[in-house]
């Protein structure tokens, strides 16, 4: 008979959530030792998920399906490679986090510590958390040794933070490096990076990526010529939503030499910052859209922009083409509606002017 793992620890903001993180750890860890970044993280507005370690991969996904907000998946050490996987697995299936944050992945071959003093060494070098590993009961010392799980070759097409330590023994930066020229690296860190003496600026810095991954917040660029739009009334209602992924799209594919940015998408294209942020994971969920870092490394077409109707784009933000009530002839209308929008592509709307 199969023993299910204990409950995650799970930490909660006071308001309403940003987001939702879910924490793998590493080994020998235990949901307690991410105690200190949870409650850091619940304080700016993110719930923190921690499952056991023994948790299984469908336990993991559904904590992340569970949760409101931008869904993050973070991990450390052989949690960073499980975090991998997952969303690995999760972008080839449709139900993929919607960014990543990888600390101290385990990939290069590193000293192995000799006894306790030497692992904790390796570890952190913040007295606090020391203290917080040598009194814990459910701390297994001595498996930075053990397997560690496989991991795909490369990094899916998510928006992906990766930290690191500069001087971890157990797992050297350069294998990372290799993997990934964008990495954060903590100037004298160790092993446990997400721990050590300067958890404060890592906590920062993850908290500026889940603010990107969820808000688009950012610091702003130079701001070009305001852009005025007439507004004319008519007879069909189409959602603003709607109407601002059909604008994030038309400026992706004008200015296709590469990723582009949400500020600079909500620029120019007159859309709200925060609006455009929720529509750009729409429609990545939806296929339609793909990036690596988010709105803070920017957004491009998943395929050629003929292959991408207008329905696909509808049935991205909206769910379905209409709602109609049942029997003529809003039935005929809908079938109308659904073949108008699925024979055109979005490269229509690059027709005409220049700023939809």
């Amino acid at each position: 008979m199969t023993t299910a793992a204990p409950a995650p620890t799970v930490f909660t903001p006071a308001a309403a959530a940003r987001g939702t993180v879910v924490v793998l750890v590493g080994r020998g860890e235990n949901p307690g030792v991410y105690a200190r970044l949870g409650k850091r993280l619940a304080f700016d507005g993110y719930t923190v998920v921690v499952p056991h370690a023994d948790a299984t991969d469908a336990e993991v996904t559904a904590a992340l399906a569970e949760g409101e907000g931008a869904r993050v998946l973070l991990g450390s050490d052989s949690g960073a490679l499980r975090a991998w996987s997952i969303a690995a697995r999760g972008s080839d299936t449709g139900h993929a986090p919607d960014a990543l944050v990888l600390a101290a992945l385990p990939l290069g071959d590193g000293d192995v510590p000799a006894d306790q003093e030497a692992e904790i060494a390796a570890r952190t070098a913040c007295p606090v958390h020391r203290q917080v590993l040598d009194a814990d009961p459910d701390f297994h010392w001595g498996e930075l040794t053990g397997d560690l799980p496989e991991h795909p070759e490369t990094l899916p097409d998510l928006p992906t933070l990766v930290l690191h330590g500069e001087a971890d023994p157990v797992a050297p930066v350069e294998a990372v490096r290799a993997l990934t020229p964008d990495v954060a690296v903590v100037r004298d860190g160790v092993h446990d990076v997400l721990n050590d003496q300067f958890h404060r600026i890592v906590a920062a810095r993850v908290i500026t990526f889940l603010e990107g991954v969820a808000k688009g917040a950012g610091f702003v660029e130079t701001a070009g010529p305001e852009v005025t739009r007439s507004r004319r009334a008519a007879p069909l209602h189409v959602s603003a939503r709607l109407d601002y992924a059909l604008r994030a799209i038309a400026e992706l594919i004008v200015d296709d030499a590469g990723p582009v940015r949400c500020e600079h998408i909500a620029r120019t294209r007159e859309i709200p910052l925060n609006s455009l942020v929720n529509i750009m994971i729409q429609l990545r969920r939806a296929g339609l859209v793909t990036s690596r870092r988010g709105c803070e490394g920017g957004y491009q077409l998943a395929r050629d922009a003929a292959e991408v109707t207008l329905a696909d784009v509808v049935r991205a933000t909206e769910g379905a083409i209409a709602t109609v009530p049942a029997g003529a002839p809003w039935g005929d209308l809908e079938r109308t509606v659904r073949e108008y929008l699925e024979e055109r592509s979005v490269l229509e709307l690059t027709t005409g002017s220049n700023h939809g």
